[in-house]
């Protein structure tokens, strides 16, 4: 299992297929995509989980749009992408590691070491809640 930068296509597909299943490709492209690093988790060369980073001036890191594919779900690609993410934050002194988590989400970011927030909304359907880690 390694972590690498992946294919926007790629990227696209994962996420449509483990996110928004009822929905076309287009609906899980990001306005700002072309502005992201994508990131993906291969096993046998395969990508089979992806993320999308987008660094803020205040020098930190929002990931977005963390999926991995359903077949592939519980094996723990998920985890070493938020593992390989809070250690890249780490190692290129960045103050904060967040995102916003789908509300079923929030427990699998806890265990990871993430920190819920006040903030909450709701988009699509779905409730959210800011996680952050924030770095000394």
């Amino acid at each position: 299992m390694t972590v690498n930068e992946a294919n926007y296509e790629d990227v696209l597909r994962i996420r449509q297929l483990a996110l928004y299943p009822d929905k076309d490709i287009d609906f899980v492209k990001l306005p700002d995509d072309e502005q992201g690093i994508h990131m993906g988790v291969y096993d046998g060369g395969t990508v089979v989980a992806v993320v999308s980073i987008f660094m803020a001036a205040d020098r930190s890191v929002q990931f977005r749009k963390l999926a991995v594919l359903p077949q592939a779900q519980g094996r723990g690609y998920g985890s070493t992408l938020v593992k390989w993410l809070a250690d890249y934050a780490y190692d290129v002194k960045l103050s904060r590691l967040w995102c916003n988590a789908r509300k079923e989400a929030v427990k699998f970011y806890k265990e990871r070491g993430m920190d819920e927030t006040s903030e909450k909304f709701e988009r699509n359907g779905h409730e959210y809640v800011a996680m952050e880690k924030v770095f000394k």
